[in-house]
């Protein structure tokens, strides 16, 4: 991706899709335990995440008429598990709306239902939409992925709190707790896809079909921000509420981190950097670009292979030039992470655009993030990916100039049909 030109509109943020999923818990003998579902690894939603039953609202939930989300809960949880709970027995959990990291979105109503102790599973689920079904502690689910040893949808990270703190309340009271947590997120959400790695998408003038730019927290004992994006008012308002909670829980904020120059990833940074009294740091030819933008604060040139401790997480600077001069990642070993910033997309290809581009060292870049020694990508756009998101944007690019010299020696040097060629 890449800033937008001036002149240019903006992408509309996809409107949600209406959906619901169920909350099933029961009574265990150190207390309640939540039904989950290991999603397919080839699931194209948060595949290998642990989640709750759910599901978009079909044509037969009557999406015209009253109770359609409790009936769509109510079949969602039977086609996935085999487990029928009647749709007037779902209490209401709270509302959720994706995030903007993700391409599809979903207007997602909460509901809470207990069954008896000992409710069984069928052995092998009935779709192939998880890989397998369980009833878990939720205390026991968060340590596990507290130390990576399960992957688990940030907003059911949420709810798993919320049932920890409350695990032997009635179902009334869990369902409330719920959705009050639920309500707290909407508005200042934790969104962490690995521990201790958070992030929020701000609103940007970036490049279709982005509509934000992802700004990392990643933290121990200090956190830093990388790329605070917008430099709109009430997106910096919002991404501060967030950092307030890692304040309160006694996080010290250490520095504004920026990949690269453009404007849709350093639009707040002096605004958030004067707000935590921190430096902003960046490659030396990144912080004499920006110049005036970061007139009053502090700064700070960050070395390629450098590293930042931060009290629990450490982050290694690692020079990815191609897309923009003086483009850094942040190497995070004990997530085996890379936030990437444009070296990749979740959501679409990233622009390389000469003379500021290099294609040649973009694709040497990609290369070598082939071989890293990391398990996932955390990108400016979109949400994680895998490493070999790296690999396949470069076959991409790499397909795209066999199109273009097959054209050219096609005899036709017109621009026009080359590109028609190289882009279909």
């Amino acid at each position: 991706m890449s800033e937008l030109p001036h002149g240019m509109e903006p992408a509309a943020l996809p409107e949600p899709r209406e959906s619901a999923l169920g909350i099933v818990v029961r009574p265990g003998p150190e207390g309640i335990e939540v039904l989950l579902g290991l999603r397919s690894r080839r699931a194209r939603f948060l595949p290998g995440n642990l989640a709750f039953p759910g599901g978009g609202v079909e044509p037969e939930d009557g999406p015209e008429g009253p109770e359609a989300h409790r009936r769509c809960a109510s079949r969602e949880l039977r086609e996935e598990t085999g487990i029928d709970v009647a749709p007037e027995v779902w209490l209401p959990a709270g509302l959720r709306i994706t995030p903007a990291l993700f391409a599809a979105r979903f207007r997602t109503l909460f509901y809470l239902a207990a069954v008896p102790a000992g409710t069984a599973l069928p052995a092998t689920p009935p779709t192939g939409e998880n890989e397998r079904l369980s009833f878990e502690r939720p205390v026991e689910v968060l340590r596990a992925f507290g130390r990576g040893a399960a992957r688990v949808a940030p907003p059911v990270l949420a709810v798993l709190r919320a049932l920890a703190s409350h695990d032997r309340a009635t179902p009334e009271r869990l369902a409330e707790t719920v959705a009050a947590a639920n309500g707290a997120e909407q508005d200042a959400p934790r969104i962490e896809f690995l521990p201790d790695v958070w992030v929020l998408p701000m609103r940007t003038a970036t490049l279709p079909p982005a509509t934000h730019t992802n700004a990392w927290i990643p933290g121990g004992e200090r956190f830093a921000v990388i790329d605070p994006g917008s430099g709109e008012p009430d997106e910096v308002d919002r991404l501060l509420r967030v950092l307030r909670r890692l304040s309160d829980a006694g996080r010290t904020p250490a520095a504004v981190l920026l990949t690269h120059h453009h404007r849709d990833h350093v639009g707040g940074a002096a605004r958030v950097a004067l707000a935590l009294s921190v430096p902003v740091r960046a490659h030396a030819s990144v912080l004499e670009r920006l110049g005036e933008r970061l007139a009053g604060v502090e700064t700070a040139a960050i070395e390629p292979d450098e590293t930042l401790e931060l009290g629990g997480l450490t982050l290694e600077a690692v020079l990815t030039e191609g897309h923009a001069r003086g483009h850094l990642a942040f190497r995070i070993p004990e997530r085996r992470a890379l936030v990437s910033g444009d070296l990749v997309s979740a959501l679409s290809t990233i622009l390389v655009d000469p003379p500021e581009g290099d294609m040649d060292r973009f694709l040497e870049t990609l290369s070598r993030v082939e071989t890293m020694d990391v398990d996932a990508l955390l990108p400016g756009h979109g949400p994680p990916v895998p490493r070999i998101a790296a690999a396949r944007t470069r076959e991409h690019r790499e397909r795209r100039e066999a199109r273009v010299l097959a054209a050219v020696a096609d005899g036709d040097g017109r621009v026009a049909a080359i590109a028609r060629a190289a882009y279909g």
